[in-house]
């Protein structure tokens, strides 16, 4: 019996247990189907089945595919709600994730319903699937975004032969700034510079995520290098001019900048890799005496 043959029968035993069962390619964000005893890229992206046209931000496939780990949460589809299991497969030497759907829309519950507790479920689920993936001081992403998916934008420019930029940007002397007026201080200088950031992208196609620190990162999709580094400078300059007032305080402070771009000449380099070579020219500038975009 083959692997895949192997896996299907073993799928046959949750049929009875599960709404919906589908194998999931969660980087290609494509669901395969059977034909012909194997397995191919369907038409349609896995994320059209919660009728959203774009990519789900708690992508539990992907976190799966990451940790090499079963991953559970809660989703819901029009008025019903969506128990969504990820299992980790090797099929055909391809880590493939088997996406397993059981409704529960009568059977969850949330606090003390007997009382009488209005509970507002569905804002909960897009509460808590939201917080899975944001920064909590700054409300930006967070680093477990940044690893789910910086890898499926990297694909998708390298399937659509579009330039992908990507900006780490890092508060120079930032130290400075929770010694000599605390960390209270320091976290409302973080707080309003992730929201400068996040108002130089374009929310529609764009992202910003707090890498950790004071360093952030922000992924331009299809966007060239000059206009990355246009983005950059602007944040910069920007920054210079900028007075976080904390307070009584009045606090100034820069913030240095490294700008890599994924283009035709470079279609090969993996998620870390691309994150090690923005870091280099982070630290460059910072080498070359900081508050500047190197690129």
């Amino acid at each position: 019996m083959s692997e895949l043959e192997s896996l299907l029968d073993k799928l046959h035993i949750f049929e009875k247990m599960y709404n919906a069962m589908r194998i999931v390619d969660p980087v290609r964000k494509t669901v395969l189907e059977l034909k012909n005893g194997d397995l191919s890229y369907g038409e349609h992206p896995c994320f059209d089945i919660w009728m959203k046209n774009a990519i789900c931000d708690n992508c539990i496939s992907m976190r799966a595919f990451i940790e090499n780990d079963t991953v559970f949460k809660i989703e819901s589809m029009g008025d019903k709600i969506y128990m969504v299991t990820a299992v980790p497969v090797n099929v055909m030497a391809r880590k493939l994730i088997v996406e397993l759907l059981k409704e529960t829309t009568q059977n969850l519950v949330f606090g003390d319903a007997q009382h009488g507790q209005d509970v507002r479920i569905f804002t909960m689920i897009e509460h808590m699937n939201r917080v899975a993936v944001k920064d909590a001081l700054t409300e930006v992403f967070n680093r477990r975004y940044i690893n789910e998916r910086l890898p499926v934008d990297l694909l998708n420019a390298y399937a659509k032969d579009e330039p992908l930029s990507i900006i780490f940007a890092d508060l120079d002397f930032f130290k400075k700034v929770n010694d000599t007026y605390g960390h209270m201080a320091g976290d409302a200088v973080l707080k309003e510079f992730a929201g400068l950031l996040d108002q130089h992208i374009s929310k529609d196609k764009d992202w910003v995520a707090r890498y950790g620190g004071e360093e952030f990162m922000l992924c331009l999709t299809n966007t060239h290098k000059s206009a990355a580094v246009e983005v950059a400078e602007r944040i910069r300059k920007s920054m210079e001019n900028k007075v976080f007032t904390v307070g009584s305080n009045s606090i100034s402070i820069t913030c240095s900048f490294g700008v890599h771009t994924i283009d035709e000449n470079s279609r090969d380099a993996t998620a870390d890799e691309v994150i090690e070579l923005v870091d280099k020219k982070l630290y460059e500038a910072k080498r070359l005496g900081r508050n500047r975009v190197v690129y």
